[in-house]
């Protein structure tokens, strides 16, 4: 009795699946393919930007800037007096003291349509005031200019209305009056200036004097390493 129903059973689950096989179709055969193979592309490489570094003005920096003067001897050049002086090249102080702006942090004491004038003192040096009035006294004997102590000193900075803006410049004078005459414009019979030429992180210094009297017109360049481009302009020299 049990047999039969354990065989009857068998048969009853049998006939089920033939059944459920013959009425769902057969699945599509689908010929396998090889997956793709996808090639990541190499990232290219982030550009590393490195930080900037706080840029150092060179006028704020105490920079050697050395005189050409040393090089000179009395027997190689008719000047005499002006090659006793033997100006430091470097010092403690920064050569031009300067605010954010490239001006200096004191009151404008003479204000011209192009120019603002500062006093020279808390703004030049005083070692850097000495190498500019040594070869400036050396120009001057050269062109028969009556040299200056440097202690009449203005510091000009071009503005918007001049053709070279934020140009600095050092002025020296040989008295009061002439001071007077030549920063307001009205007359300057003999003119004096040195100009801060930038080239990059070195600082040329450009000279102009002259003299309407003797009708003397005078401009020299000197590199900061001391080398001294005769009836020049530092704007044209290259180094």
């Amino acid at each position: 009795m049990h047999y039969k129903i354990i065989v009857a059973t068998a048969l009853a689950l049998t006939l089920s699946t033939q059944g459920w096989s013959e009425d769902k179709p057969d699945a599509p055969k689908f010929k396998p393919y090889p997956a793709k193979e996808t090639v990541a592309k190499e990232s290219a490489p982030k550009e590393t930007v490195a930080p900037t570094p706080e840029r150092i003005r060179p006028t704020d920096t105490n920079i050697v800037q050395n005189s050409f003067l040393d090089s000179l001897t009395d027997s190689s050049v008719p000047p005499n007096k002006s090659l006793r002086a033997h100006p430091p090249t470097s010092g403690r102080e920064p050569m031009l003291l300067l605010g954010p702006k490239n001006k200096p942090m004191i009151d404008v004491v003479v204000h011209t349509y192009k120019l603002d004038y500062y006093d020279c003192q808390g703004v030049v040096a005083p070692w850097y005031r000495e190498v500019l009035v040594a070869e400036l006294n050396y120009f001057s004997e050269i062109s028969k200019i009556p040299m200056v102590d440097g202690v009449l000193c203005l510091v000009s900075v071009a503005n918007e209305n001049h053709l070279t803006p934020g140009r600095i410049s050092v002025n020296f004078f040989s008295s009061n009056k002439e001071m007077s005459t030549c920063t307001t414009g009205k007359f300057c019979m003999t003119y004096r200036s040195v100009s801060m030429i930038l080239k990059g992180s070195r600082v040329f210094r450009q000279y102009f004097l002259s003299d309407i009297g003797k009708n003397v017109i005078s401009q020299n360049c000197v590199t900061d390493k001391g080398k001294w481009y005769k009836n020049s302009t530092c704007y044209t020299v290259e180094e």
